[in-house]
């Protein structure tokens, strides 16, 4: 799927169309009726797509690619509910490859303090291409899509690629993604005793105080405070 999406995107004059349609997709997430996404990216939501043919034949490739699933529900018609009409939806096929990292052709700017907006990159299917690549390619931080989340903190906060490793692995921490860093082991618990103690360090287990023994201890003791 992915060599041949990426000999589709070859075909594209304009990379910008078909990328701004992802982005649409992953955003709004679910089921979107066909309608609606020509009415938001086609001229009248000042989109891409000026033509609705053009708009539906890069939906029916991406589904040929199984990377949209369409689905067509018949609904009652919005001027007679006893006319019946057939509509089209469309929404992202999550187990595509390209899915994870569909954001990653978006760059984040401040427009203002605390306001910050999102471009495609440029060559953006170019990056989604690579991303998804090295990704197929067993890169493990790239396949939990830390690379770009790396990128976009990096961008909005200003702060280093280590710094937002940090960050990102307090928060899967947090969630309960990841485990944290076990205890020091050779820190004795508060209510641990001697015999632990010495078991853990020896790798023996502390030989068991009898009655015997104890009442020895005690007489010793005695004896000793009266001397």
């Amino acid at each position: 799927m992915l060599e041949e999406f990426r000999r589709y995107s070859t075909l594209q004059r304009d990379q910008a169309p078909l990328a701004a349609l992802l982005v649409y997709l992953k955003r709004n997430g679910g089921w979107i009726q066909l309608n609606r996404i020509w009415k938001e990216l086609g001229p009248t939501g000042g989109g891409p797509f000026w033509n609705q043919t053009t708009l539906i034949n890069k939906l029916d490739k991406l589904e040929r690619l199984s990377i949209v699933t369409m689905e067509r529900r018949i609904l009652p018609s919005p001027r007679s509910e006893a006319k019946k009409k057939t509509n089209t939806f469309y929404r992202l096929n999550s187990a595509s490859a390209l899915y994870p990292h569909i954001y990653g052709m978006l760059k984040i700017y401040m427009e203002e303090p605390d306001r910050y907006s999102s471009e495609l990159v440029e060559k953006p299917l170019d990056r989604l291409i690579e991303l998804a690549g090295n990704a197929s390619e067993g890169d493990p931080l790239i396949g939990q899509e830390l690379e770009v989340a790396t990128e976009l903190i990096r961008e909005v906060f200003g702060v280093g690629g280590d710094e937002v490793k940090r960050m990102i692995k307090e928060r899967m921490t947090a969630k309960g993604l990841i485990k944290g860093r076990r205890p020091n082991a050779g820190a004795a618990e508060p209510d641990e005793g001697e015999g632990k103690r010495a078991a853990k360090e020896t790798g023996k287990a502390a030989p068991r105080r009898t009655r015997r023994s104890r009442k020895k201890e005690a007489q010793e003791l005695g004896r000793g405070v009266s001397e």
